[in-house]
């Protein structure tokens, strides 16, 4: 059967119509002479029907159009009606309509013309003996009706073949705009794939190549592509850990890791190992079944490697800042304690603010590091069991004098069995995460305000927050809060002098413990900030020796 066309039926104007009447000389008298057979076609019709029909089953290929019960009768009915229809009279655009709609139809099913041509003739021929007895009885002209018949006949096969024929030509026509259309996509398909940075393979399951783009080859250190094609990537890259797209291949499930470290090389002495981000995904055909994968090699190694120079460079940095700023505040604090001599109350005051700033400073230092050995991965935490209790006492305790000196009252609320808990976290990163919320929560809380720690747990998590209430944050800020060096506005609408890596931090801290940071705020109503720690955390391991 023929694909569904959308195919617009002919429209023929009423004077088209009459202008074919005119060609077969069908008029008026015709009609009548029809009608004259009318009766003749009633009485015979089922059993014209039922031959022709036995006919059509007695050879294979019409037998094919009808494959069961339902269809023959639906089909027998159909007949009926359309040969009726031949002698009711009044062929005008109505009739015309349904014989093109007829034509349009059989070229859906795939009925070609010339069964439906053999159709006519063979119900002219089932249908002459009672003819010829009707015209006997009504003293009519037999030639003269079948003349009018054939007319007729002739006028309806010819709008059931143009039907057939237009419906045809609209369906090559789609298909070739389909092709076309399709060959386009093939074109801005193969556009990408060459033109694209990275390695693309099409991989069968047996891991043989059976399509990539020049980077691909490129990337193997191949100068021809014929030396590619069908050929297994386990032969190309003999050092390849294929675990991955056999996974794929099980599983279905895509499977993607940034600066993967893979050796690429086909020779067996050569062990370099370059870096590279990898991406696998399952090719599926119209039934979902798994056919292959497609595999996309992306370098990193020049990331990878950038990445290494600027450990090297925190790494030297750390030993190059941190140590004169240390060596400067030990010099002026002997200063201050009059190790090199008696000093005056003015210059222990400047020598007070140099120490301060070399504090903000080493502090500024010591932040910008964390920060590069959080995203580089390289800050290992060192997870120890702390008395939940005395823990978070002793940090507010550190806290309180800096609220008492702007008027902030400060309190805290911990679960009932808090003195006997026991938390399970990295003390000195879990200070700072601790402090610089609580601190965040006191640089934009006006004197007089207040704030509020709350801890609580469930089977999974701790859960801490810091209510307060300040002027609130407003809503366009909220996605930026934990980005790097962003900063929010004070409550006077200046911006305390910080790197606006706090909450960054946090974030990261968070994290590494497994757990969440969040925000809700509204301006003029105040914020809570809130982060977990999970308890499915394992203590580090002490190092023997």
């Amino acid at each position: 059967m023929k694909e569904f066309t959308d195919s617009k039926i002919i429209n023929l104007s009423d004077k088209e119509i009459e202008s074919r009447k005119r060609w077969l000389c069908l008029d008026e008298k015709d009609e009548e002479k029809i009608s004259h057979i009318k009766p003749a076609l009633q009485e015979n019709i089922d059993k014209v029907i039922e031959e022709l029909y036995d006919h059509f089953l007695s050879m294979d290929e019409p037998r094919s159009f009808f494959p069961d019960e339902r269809t023959l009768e639906r089909a027998k009915h159909s007949q009926k009606s359309y040969f009726a229809r031949l002698v009711e009279g009044n062929y005008g655009k109505e009739y015309v309509e349904d014989r093109l709609r007829v034509g349009s139809t059989h070229f859906k099913i795939d009925l070609d013309p010339k069964w439906y041509l053999g159709a006519y003739s063979q119900v002219i021929s089932l249908l002459l003996p009672s003819l010829y007895q009707t015209c006997k009885t009504q003293n009519i002209s037999l030639v003269e009706t079948v003349s009018s018949l054939i007319k007729i006949v002739f006028f309806d096969v010819t709008l059931a073949i143009e039907a057939y024929h237009k419906a045809r030509e609209d369906a090559i026509k789609m298909h070739r705009d389909i092709m076309a259309e399709l060959e386009t996509e093939r074109r801005v398909t193969r556009s990408v794939l060459e033109g694209s940075p990275v390695a693309i393979v099409r991989l069968s399951p047996e891991l043989n190549c059976i399509e990539f783009n020049n980077e691909f080859y490129e990337m193997l250190d191949i100068s021809k592509r014929e030396a590619v094609t069908g050929r297994s990537l386990l032969d190309l890259m003999p050092k390849l850990d294929t675990t991955p797209f056999s996974e794929v291949l099980d599983t279905g499930k895509p499977f993607r890791q940034d600066a993967r470290a893979l050796n690429v090389t086909r020779t067996e002495h050569n062990a370099a190992i370059t870096y590279w981000d990898l991406a696998i995904w399952p090719v599926r055909d119209v039934k979902s079944e798994i056919i292959g994968i497609i595999a996309m090699f992306g370098s990193a190694t020049e990331r990878v490697l950038l990445q290494q120079q600027r450990e090297d460079f925190v790494a030297t940095l750390t030993h190059d800042l941190k140590t004169p700023i240390l060596a400067a505040n030990r010099a002026v604090k002997l200063l201050m304690e009059g190790d090199f001599g008696d000093i005056t109350e003015a210059q222990v005051t400047i020598l007070q603010t140099i120490h301060e700033s070399n504090e903000a400073l080493y502090k500024l230092v010591t932040t910008l590091l964390d920060v590069y050995r959080f995203d580089s991965g390289a800050k290992n935490l060192h997870f120890v069991h702390r008395d939940l209790s005395s823990m978070i006492n002793k940090l507010l305790d550190e806290l309180k004098p800096l609220a008492n000196q702007k008027n902030i009252q400060l309190t805290c609320h911990l679960p009932e069995n808090a003195e006997s808990t026991k938390i399970l976290c990295d003390i000195e990163e879990f200070r700072r995460l601790f402090q610089n919320v609580v601190d965040n929560a006191l640089k934009y809380t006006n004197s007089g305000g207040h704030i509020e720690v709350i801890v609580s747990s469930d089977d999974e998590k701790w859960l801490f927050q810091v209510k307060d209430s300040g002027r609130g944050i407003a809503a366009e800020d909220m996605p930026k809060l934990f980005q790097r060096f962003w900063q929010a506005a004070s409550s006077s609408g200046r911006y305390y002098a910080s790197t606006g890596l706090g909450l960054y931090l946090c974030r990261k801290i968070v994290e590494l413990h497994g757990g969440q940071i969040w925000c809700e705020s509204k301006l003029g109503e105040g914020s809570v900030f809130s982060f977990t720690i999970s308890k499915k955390l394992q203590p580090t391991k002490e190092k023997a020796g």
